[in-house]
């Protein structure tokens, strides 16, 4: 039930980024072709990063705890390269143009449902309490306060800009934090033992390894645009 849930998540998550980024072309490309195209290939970027993802992960490489660390390496630098790319070409500044500022803030109410799947893989013993809400990861409140903190940063009254940068610096921390309770629990203590790693008990493999390969780029990312949109 909880990979089944997890592998939900990841295919609705797909399919809403796809979504919005055909809406947002509609409106920011003018030429119907190009429209088509970026359509395409946002589409077909999304499909090869999920089946990556997954046939890298059932080869069973993330399993093993030794060093340098894989799962950084092979799923999350790849993501944040993207990112660079995205954010710095010139030919996608009409895009996040116009994509509308509440947008990504609303997103991050995925969270919640993230988080509550780190809780399930606690009680099914694949992660350390710590890195759930009951622990040390508060990145829940990050998702329940986004409905609240798109509405009142974009409707009247609103909330001073220094407040929403405030909030996504503290997503941002939130989510620093449980990649270190991660990275410290897969590749540091205890010294490799499959008894009790993370990476062998499941963490490191298809579809947890989503946790890393996904959710997390995807919460980094809608920050970094809304961070970017305040300039605006």
């Amino acid at each position: 039930m909880l990979q089944a849930c997890f592998i939900l998540l990841t295919i609705a998550l797909a399919i809403v980024l796809y979504i919005l980024a055909a809406k947002v072309s509609l409106a920011a490309i003018p030429d119907p072709h190009k429209q088509r195209r970026f359509i395409k290939r946002t589409a077909l970027v999304l499909i090869g990063w999920l089946v990556y993802v997954t046939a890298i992960s059932m080869t069973g490489i993330f399993t093993e705890p030794t060093l340098p660390p894989r799962i950084p390496l092979l799923l999350v630098a790849p993501t944040f390269l993207f990112f660079i790319y995205f954010f710095t070409v010139a030919r996608f500044k009409g895009i996040i143009a116009g994509i509308p500022q509440a947008w990504p803030v609303y997103f991050q109410s995925f969270r919640v449902v993230v988080e509550l799947l780190i809780w399930g893989a606690f009680m099914h013993g694949i992660l350390p309490q710590s890195a759930t809400f009951e622990g040390h990861n508060f990145d829940i409140l990050i998702g329940l306060t986004a409905p609240l903190v798109a509405y009142f940063t974009f409707t009247k009254p609103r909330l001073p800009k220094s407040i929403f940068v405030l909030w996504n610096f503290a997503g941002l921390i939130t989510l620093a934090i449980v990649v270190f309770i991660l990275i410290r629990h897969a590749y540091f203590i205890p010294v490799p033992n499959p008894a009790t790693n993370i990476l062998s008990k499941g963490f490191g493999s298809f579809p947890y390894t989503f946790l890393a390969g996904l959710y997390m780029p995807i919460a980094v990312f809608m920050h970094i645009l809304s961070l970017i949109k305040t300039r605006e």
